[in-house]
């Protein structure tokens, strides 16, 4: 199938861990056409993502960003700008969990944390490119929400995450609502669980990413490649018509026959 991404510009955030889903999008975006601009905290592991951007023949620029502060945002942006002229489609796949706990344990500046990446940071970024996407009447943007925050009793441990997981859909749903009949298409991702750097960085207990570990073993978890192409499909207009809507990419987790 033809996505037709050939040099799309693509922001994709949360590309430093070189186990990560980020790090697959970009990678995934680029062997399709697009330039990308790699953004995450890491800047050494987004610099690399990017260097392996441009080993793939596309361009790429690499920046160190705080996706709750909008001014670092607004950085990554203009730079974009001022270097490709536009800015077809934007990843909000950064993310960050503030460890496994009963909510009646957590401190306010744990659920903060929670609540302003996830949630906050992903609105923070998807309002600094829909300017310049409304101008261009086009825009592709993919939002990251969990498999856990569509389960009917979310996740123990995890109430501020996956609410901010679970808001993260309806600010997506609305907004593509807003901006549709303006070329803008904005789609909501849920994956299950990758056996990616998540769980260590997060400061989950260890046990949850021994559980994930195990799971990979048996084939049983999401990996960057099962994103990617999903991101992928999503960003292309081969799906111009799906907007609003929750893909959850997750494998199956009953037994094999």
């Amino acid at each position: 199938m033809e996505l037709n991404l050939k040099d799309k510009v693509a922001i994709v955030t949360g590309t430093g861990s070189q186990i990560g889903f980020g790090r697959g999008i970009a990678l995934m975006l680029a062997k399709e056409g697009c330039h990308v601009i790699s953004v995450d905290m890491d800047l050494a592991g987004a610099k690399q993502t990017a260097e392996d951007v441009k080993k793939l023949g596309r361009k790429a620029l690499a920046f160190k960003v705080d996706i709750t502060n909008r001014t670092d945002i607004d950085t990554v942006v203009s730079a974009t700008l001022k270097e490709f002229g536009k800015i077809d489609i934007l990843v909000n796949c950064a993310g960050k969990a503030s460890g496994l706990r009963p909510f009646v344990t957590m401190e306010p500046e744990q659920w903060d944390m929670d609540i302003d990446t996830n949630l906050k940071g992903t609105i923070n970024f998807t309002r600094a490119v829909l300017p310049h996407m409304l101008t261009k009447q086009y825009g592709k943007i993919v939002n990251f929400s969990t498999h856990a925050a569509h389960q009917p009793t979310g996740l123990a441990g995890s109430a501020a995450y996956v609410a901010a997981k679970a808001g993260t859909v309806m600010f997506s749903k609305t907004v593509a609502g807003e901006v549709g009949h303006e070329g803008i298409n904005i789609n909501i991702i849920a994956p299950g669980p990758g056996n990616t750097n998540f769980h260590k960085a997060s400061g989950n207990d260890p046990a949850m990413a021994k559980i994930v570990e195990t799971l990979a073993e048996a084939g049983k978890t999401t990996t960057p490649e099962d994103i990617a192409h999903a991101v992928a499909f999503l960003v292309s207009d081969v799906s111009s018509k799906l907007s609003g809507q929750i893909l959850e990419v997750s494998a199956p987790m009953g037994p094999r026959r």
